[in-house]
């Protein structure tokens, strides 16, 4: 078994991305840019040196339109509209045998399905939504694609009852069928089929089946079953299941359910991990963690001999590594990858990552990939590792992403990085030849500005990967108006590429931001995951306390550097980002000029008793270890809801919010619009996301 753990605690290893989705900076994104452009940074700090203030009548947010024929010296400025465009191609994948791509692409301005015959280059458009966008594409067999719906560039996730679900078509556009629900049809009640679904593993032999991992009449427990595509019929595959509530299975290579991971009851915060030898075994428990403490002991797929389990654990360390794992003897059998910094395999949290690379077809360990500061990937198929590394010479400032199976004549090539949005390309590999298929987004080729990774020294001794994104026509020395712009979550991240449709919400506000002569700091802070087990656990009691003080940092740091002008810098962040503007400008150590405050949260106990988790009993658990209290009757909570000492704010304050938001209900930023207008410093401005039309 090749071992990684030497080359990746030496931080070597080829470039590749992980595909994620960021957490949720997408329920405001072009509304946000226009308005923060316009209205939070022009007002608040002042703007770039050229930028005129740019408001409508009243103090109201300008048109976008308006706002981006404004033209600022010396600045790279980008239209709005070319930053949220829809790419012309996003996500793709490779059929089974190599022939037919199927990938996402601009279709009545929505994400559409369109596959192309790569024999004899013809390229079929199989969906026409006009309200929906597409992602999550997977073959099944070379006949059969499977979607999903998701929705992008809401202003504030009004649209988002229109996404999930899962869909299957195939490859002709024949035989269409929705298989599972999407979010709004389970809001209205819908009766029949599946609540949800997640695709695991086609059946070895079949052409029309598939193992899913689904719930149909609750949402206590997902099952798994085995589902044909052509008519829908299904069996399920785990009656007998060994508890409730549990989200995640591991199947071996026979597609025997043998490790089920569930949650512990009531407000339990634990991950308990059920085991069975095989098919007729009983079920036994191997393990249970705490997302909130260490250690965590998480499960990630069988070896090739459905005896060794690959398992990610930080027992005795300071992040999560890779083992074999032999479950019968409960024992760690060697380690597989290790990183100094980020953890690999999962989350402390227990969410696995994307880090082993499996071969699709054989399903043999092909290599291992990680998001550091740049995406990296080490293989163990020699062959993808002599590809890669003539792919890099070819293209050595770029992230080059090889996909497929090595038992097929084609490989699919996703090159990018953080000034090049992406190009994909189809690698031959008997006539050792590439071939462009075409540009994610040409328009922003050749106008982004670098994004530079650098590690954030708090002022209690951590240190946090983090990123700066400067004007292309910055000079060193010159101190420019700045934004920390703060990730949501917290249980985010920012990274350079981070999806399948392009860099995190963070990073692309940032090159927003710095096409208008901005400076931007996204800091990562204790509690986000995947930098690292430690400065995930330091988060824990600390919310609004030294969560807060890492976002001072990040400023001070700025300053330091000699880019940021200490009197214009301003905190910006939506979700947790909009709470950690609202709590910064509360404080008496506050460094900022302004906050730009989108979906916040402003009354922590309220937030519990309201947001759309507010039924869990685990998710509120969690929560209150997240904030370090007894209970939401606790003083401290009242002290870190920002709602209740407007008084304490100075600072010009700009505010936007979701008419339909059920995270972050509005009536958080209402009641906090109205405690700033009581204490004499109303907000600047204040944007309700209302319903878009369905073709923006």
């Amino acid at each position: 078994m090749p071992a990684f753990h030497h080359l990746m605690s030496h931080d070597i290893g080829s470039r590749h991305t992980r595909l994620r989705f960021s957490d949720g900076m997408n329920r405001a994104l072009s509304r946000w840019a226009a308005a923060t452009l316009c209205c939070g940074v022009a007002h608040s700090f002042g703007a770039a040196p050229g930028v005129p203030a740019a408001s409508g009548p009243g103090g109201a947010v300008a048109d976008p339109a308006r706002t981006s024929s404004v033209q600022v010296e010396g600045a790279n400025w980008i239209n709005l509209e070319a930053f949220f465009r829809r790419p012309e191609f996003s996500e793709a994948v490779l059929s089974p045998n190599g022939r037919y791509l199927a990938t996402l692409s601009s279709v009545n301005n929505r994400l559409n399905l369109v596959v192309i015959d790569l024999d004899t280059r013809q390229a079929s458009v199989l969906t026409r939504y006009d309200n929906i966008d597409l992602g999550r594409l997977r073959w099944v067999g070379n006949e059969r694609i499977l979607y999903s719906a998701v929705q992008l560039n809401a202003p504030s996730g009004q649209d988002a009852p229109r996404s999930g679900g899962l869909f299957v078509i195939k490859r002709d556009g024949s035989e269409g069928r929705q298989l599972a629900r999407t979010a709004s049809q389970l809001m209205k009640n819908e009766t029949g089929g599946f609540l949800a679904m997640q695709p695991l593993h086609p059946v070895p032999g079949s052409t029309d089946e598939m193992i899913v991992s689904a719930v149909v009449a609750n949402d206590d427990s997902f099952d798994l079953y085995r589902i044909n595509l052509s008519n829908g019929r299904y069996r399920l595959l785990t009656a007998g299941r060994p508890s409730d509530r549990i989200s995640s299975w591991v199947l071996d290579s026979k597609l025997v359910p043998r490790v089920a991971i569930a949650g512990g009851a009531g407000r339990s915060t634990q991950r308990i991990v059920h085991y069975r030898r095989d098919a007729d075994s009983p079920w036994q428990e191997l393990a249970r963690f705490d997302q909130t403490q260490p250690p965590a002991f998480v499960p990630l797929a069988f070896d090739t001999d459905d005896v060794h389990l690959y398992v990610a654990s930080n027992e005795g360390r300071a992040n999560m590594a890779i083992y074999r794992y032999n479950p019968n003897e409960r024992k760690r059998v060697e380690m597989v990858a290790q990183h100094p910094q980020y953890d690999l395999g999962a989350s402390p949290q227990g969410t696995p990552l994307n880090s082993l690379i499996f071969d699709p077809e054989t399903r043999e360990l092909a290599g291992l990939r990680i998001d550091a500061d740049r995406p990296q990937v080490a293989w163990v198929d020699e062959a993808m590792e002599k590809i890669q590394a003539s792919v890099d010479a070819t293209w050595p400032d770029r992230f080059n992403v090889l996909a497929g199976s090595r038992l097929s004549s084609r490989l699919l090539i996703s090159s990018y990085s953080d000034t090049l949005p992406g190009r994909l390309y189809l690698y031959d590999k008997q006539n050792k030849r590439i071939e462009e298929i075409g540009a994610s987004r040409p328009w922003l080729e050749g106008q982004l500005a670098s994004v530079k990774p650098f590690r954030l020294k708090t002022r209690d001794g951590l240190e946090i990967p983090s990123y700066v994104v400067l004007p292309k026509e910055h000079k060193a020395g010159q101190r420019l108006p700045t934004v920390v712009h703060i990730h949501g979550g917290p249980f985010a991240r920012d990274v350079v590429q981070g999806g399948r449709f392009g860099p995190s919400f963070g990073v692309r506000e940032a090159q927003v931001l710095a096409s208008r002569g901005y400076a931007v700091v996204l800091p990562n802070f204790r509690i986000t995951p995947e930098l690292g087990s430690k400065l995930y656990y330091a988060g824990f009691g600390t919310y609004g306390q030294q969560m807060s003080e890492d976002h001072e940092d990040a400023a001070a740091w700025a300053v330091e550097q000699g880019f940021a002008d200490p009197q214009r810098i301003c905190i910006s962040g939506a979700s947790y980002g909009g709470y950690a503007a609202l709590q910064a400008a509360t404080r008496p150590s506050n460094p900022f000029a302004c906050a730009i405050s989108g979906l916040p949260v402003t009354d922590l106990k309220f937030q519990r008793e309201r947001a759309d988790y507010a039924f869990s009993p685990a998710a509120v658990e969690l929560w209150r270890k997240v904030q370090g209290v007894k209970d939401f009757d606790d003083p401290k909570v009242r002290e870190q809801s920002p709602v209740f000492h407007a008084e304490r704010i100075k600072i010009p304050v700009f505010m936007y919010v979701g008419e339909l938001d059920t995270r972050t209900p509005p009536a958080q930023a209402k009641r906090m619009a109205d405690a700033l207008a009581a204490a004499g410093n109303p907000v600047k401005d204040y944007f309700v996301g209302t319903q878009t039309s369905k073709n923006r």
